[in-house]
């Protein structure tokens, strides 16, 4: 028989804020949660909601959460969090600066708008290929990816059992490292022909002199650029997907971690 005095309404209270903690930090660090469109009523909704799913399968310590243990413990809590929102953030990271580096070797660097994930303003190629990237994310259920770790993490990772590693940091350093391996992997085929159109476009303009550069080369590297940009498309869009699929498993290794003996 459940007796609801004050003192167990009191710790059910506790540990319900406690593992709000992690959902909580998830919620603001991930994608598209952490959008600008998405105000603080809702991520606390969210929030409060998927706390209570997993509230009843979370054992929560016999911490006084008021102690400098307590503190640490909460701290732990906001890090592992932030951590498996973050890691699906270098997904995004990666399609902006692979953007970016295609709208520079199209000439169009100087064609930006706000993203409305950040709220900053980027090129308007980088913005199509995030738009594409929220599409696949969304296809690929990512929300729910993210949310099935945080569920998973209180198993790998129960609350205040958290050990700090090198090996941990040297995980989130390689993962970040992903960032450019993949944006180059997505750009390079179309800087590469960019720049083949730039040498061919410069050569006919030192053999015919009379020709402008400004009126026939850029007007060319542009319409390249988008023709390739339909062209790898589909390939495009199955190196993300693989992308997410890789972030996914980094975040579970680098929680696996910590549990190492």
């Amino acid at each position: 028989m459940i007796v609801l005095d004050a003192p167990t309404l009191f710790d059910w209270m506790v540990a319900f804020l406690v593992i709000s903690i992690r959902m909580g930090a998830m919620f603001l660090a991930a994608p598209l949660f952490s959008a600008a469109a998405v105000n603080l009523p809702q991520r606390t909704a969210l929030t409060m909601g998927m706390t209570v799913a997993v509230f009843g399968s979370v054992k929560t310590p016999q911490i006084d959460f008021f102690s400098a243990q307590g503190f640490v413990v909460l701290a732990q809590e906001v890090i592992i969090g932030t951590m498996i929102g973050f890691f699906m953030q270098f997904a995004f990271a990666t399609v902006t600066f692979a953007g970016e580096q295609i709208s520079s070797a199209m000439g169009l660097s100087y064609a930006a708008m706000v993203d409305p994930q950040t709220g900053a303003s980027s090129p308007v190629i980088a913005q199509f290929l995030s738009i594409l990237l929220i599409l696949i994310f969304l296809s690929l259920d990512g929300h729910h990816l993210l949310i099935r770790a945080v569920a998973d993490s209180y198993k790998i990772v129960p609350i205040g059992q958290m050990m700090l590693k090198p090996k941990m940091f040297l995980s989130i350093f390689q993962s970040g490292s992903l960032i450019f391996s993949m944006a180059l992997l997505i750009s390079l085929p179309i800087v590469v022909a960019m720049l083949l159109i730039n040498i061919v476009t410069g050569v006919v303009t030192r053999v015919a002199p009379q020709l402008n550069i400004f009126s026939v080369g850029f007007p060319i590297t542009i319409l390249a650029g988008l023709v390739l940009m339909m062209v790898l498309i589909p390939s495009i869009a199955h190196a993300i997907a693989a992308y997410i699929n890789d972030i996914g498993l980094k975040m579970r290794d680098f929680m696996l971690i910590s549990q190492e003996g």
